[in-house]
This record gives C-alpha cells, sequence and structure tokens, in this order.
C-alpha cells in the first residue's frame, strides 16, 4: 500500500512538471476538468469580451505613481481608419472618467496602414499621424507597474454611459445623440493632435484644392462611400445610391448655391458620375487611390512606395476637409462620423446636415 501511494504522489508530480512546461495541454485540461462547471465557463466566454472586466497588468516597476491605460488596438484587416480613431476616443473617454493615463497603441501586425518601417520616427502607426497623448510613451507602459488593459469590449459600456447604444454593435453607425456628439468632440479636442508634418500637408492640400483659397463657407462637402458597400455586409449600412446623393446635394444647393462642393469618395466610378454633372464646381483630391470595384480601398495592393501610410493619410485627409466644410451630405460611415465629430469639436454644427439613412443591412 505504501508503495502504491508512493508511485501515485510521484506520478502526480511528474504529471504537474510536465503541465507546468506545456501551459496549452495544461490550459486544456483545465478546461476539460471543469467544463460541466457553468460558473468556470462563463468566466472563460467572457475573457476580452466582458466590458465590465479591465485587466491589471504590471510589466516593471517604474511609474508605480500612474495608473496608465493602456488602449492597445489589435489590428485587423476589416478595421479601417474610422473605427481606429473611434475606438481611440472611446478609449480616451474611458482614461478620463477612471482618471488614468492613457497611451494609444495600434499594433501594426493585421494594420492596413501599418509599414514595415519607421514612419515619422515611429512604429507606432497611430504615432504616424497623432501626437502621442500623454508623457508616457510605449515603450515605458512596458516598464510599468499599473497598467490596465483596454478592449474593444469595453466600448459596450462607454456608450452605453454616452446614451448612443447601438442595437446590432458598439461603435456601428446609428449617431444621433447630441451629447454622444459633443463628448466625443470635446474628447477629440482635448487630446488628438496631428503631427506637424502631417497637419502641415493636410492643410496645405486644402489650400490647394480652390484657386482661391479654402473658405468653408462656401464649400459643400459630401462623403460616399461605395466599393465594398455594394457587397451588403451584415452590420453594415445599405448601400446608398449615386441618384439619391445627387438629390440630397442639388436639395441643399436650392438653399444656398455653394461656389464648391468638395467629395470624398473610395469609389472611381462615383467620382465621374459626379464629375459629369456638377463639373468645375466639383472639387476633390487628384491623388488618392481609388476602387473601381467592390474592394475595400484599403485592402487594394499597390507598387506605390508607402502605400498603407499613405492610404491612412489619404483617410485622414477626406476626413479633416470634411470637417472644415460648412455643410455636409453623407451617408451612414465611419469616415462621416469622425469628420462630424472633427467639425463639432470646432464649437459649431454644420450649418446644414443631410445623412442619408437606408438603414442597416442585417442579412
Amino acid at each position: 500500500m505504501k508503495n502504491f501511494l508512493f508511485y501515485q504522489k510521484e506520478m502526480c508530480r511528474i504529471v504537474h512538471e510536465c503541465l507546468k512546461r506545456y501551459p496549452r495541454l495544461n490550459y486544456l485540461q483545465r478546461v476539460w476538468r471543469y467544463r460541466n462547471d457553468e460558473e468556470f465557463v462563463s468566466k472563460v466566454m467572457k475573457i476580452n469580451n466582458d466590458p465590465y472586466v479591465i485587466e491589471l497588468r504590471k510589466f516593471g516597476e517604474r511609474n508605480s505613481e500612474k495608473n496608465i491605460y493602456f488602449v492597445n488596438i489589435v489590428g485587423r484587416k476589416s478595421i479601417g481608419f474610422g473605427v481606429y480613431l473611434r475606438q481611440t476616443l472611446y478609449a480616451l473617454y474611458e482614461a478620463e472618467y477612471l482618471g488614468f493615463v492613457p497611451v494609444i497603441y495600434y499594433q501594426p501586425q493585421g494594420c492596413l496602414y501599418a509599414e514595415n518601417e519607421k514612419i515619422n520616427g515611429t512604429e507606432n502607426p497611430f504615432e504616424y499621424y497623432f501626437e502621442q497623448v500623454a508623457d508616457v510613451s510605449v515603450a515605458d507602459v512596458y516598464e510599468s507597474a499599473r497598467v490596465f488593459l483596454y478592449e474593444a469590449a469595453h466600448s459596450v459600456r462607454i456608450e452605453s454611459r454616452l446614451g448612443n447604444m447601438n442595437p446590432n454593435m458598439a461603435g456601428g453607425y446609428l449617431v444621433n445623440n447630441d451629447v454622444y456628439m459633443r463628448e466625443m468632440a470635446r474628447v477629440f479636442k482635448q487630446y488628438i493632435h496631428l503631427k506637424p508634418v502631417v497637419q502641415e500637408k493636410i492643410f496645405e492640400d486644402m489650400r490647394q484644392l480652390t484657386p482661391d483659397g479654402w473658405e468653408r463657407q462656401q464649400i459643400l462637402g459630401v462623403h460616399i462611400r461605395g466599393t465594398d458597400y455594394a457587397l451588403n455586409w451584415v452590420n453594415h449600412p445599405k448601400m446608398v445610391t449615386v441618384d439619391e446623393f445627387m438629390q440630397a446635394i442639388d436639395e441643399i444647393m436650392a438653399r444656398r448655391d455653394y461656389k464648391y462642393i468638395f467629395l470624398a469618395t473610395d469609389d472611381k466610378r462615383r467620382l465621374e458620375v459626379l464629375r459629369a454633372k456638377y463639373d468645375s464646381k466639383l472639387i476633390y483630391y487628384k491623388d488618392v487611390f481609388r476602387g473601381e470595384n467592390e474592394l475595400n480601398i484599403a485592402m487594394e495592393q499597390s507598387d506605390r512606395p508607402l502605400h498603407h501610410y499613405l492610404s491612412g493619410l489619404e483617410v485622414l485627409r477626406d476626413m479633416y476637409t470634411l470637417a472644415y466644410c460648412d455643410s455636409l451630405v453623407c451617408g451612414l460611415s465611419q469616415i462621416s462620423i469622425a469628420a462630424r465629430i472633427i467639425h463639432f469639436a470646432g464649437d459649431a454644427p454644420y450649418t446644414y446636415l443631410k445623412v442619408l439613412d437606408k438603414g442597416i443591412y442585417q442579412g
């Protein structure tokens, strides 16, 4: 009997040592062992998906007096620039609410806008375009004692607090809440600052759009999403036709005959239709990489140098240019939402705003 107990104990020791060396195997045996424990299963399923859980990490001993909110946004091919920006604003709003110090990092791996080399002195795609929002660097985060991790799931709680809960998905396209727009504009104005080289590029390009300089009172902004919107993605807006956009433009132009119509679009086909109708009134950036099919423009391949970085810069430039127009005609899109937030950050709403809403595709 003693020998049996000895060997049993020794076998358990060997198994435990083995499991320490192979954490994935240890994980699998633990999941199997607690498969009938509903509380355990519920906790596992909520990992990274529970809006009410914030993970605390200790990476080192630095900044022990600070609670750092690390906004480490995972790159995915489905995430466009507008989604990145809105997630960033949510995280900044939450950091302010919690009294934490925010640090923004867009993971290069999987990010549609990341290059294989440093851009504007950094490997962080957020810092390609914007100044870091606090005096703590990403490198500092990985040496700090109290680091709270932002998760995309937190946006559910954040939107709920803002009174803008989307019935389909958080961070979606249904933005009809004045409190939401006002708070996002306030956060944008306080924290989001363009890199000097980016700011100079964007505003110089804006000035070059018209022969007599940029005067927002003379310009109607129009944003048209094309390309992959025609594919009817679930939980994405239904496509608005070019004719519907032109009807909305004509209605606003009948109220006030703007000197110029600035068009931001990812679709070359829609650009050609509007150019044929509005001729010299229509202004647009001629160096933009636009699509001619149903592939998302950010996923298009190109041989031009720094294509990924430039794709992000072009989207950002469109956002700011639309924001600096007097009025706006748009569909439901992340870019138009961002433009509205940036415009609102200038302390005044658009003179006219027409959002063409045909609903969200549910399959």
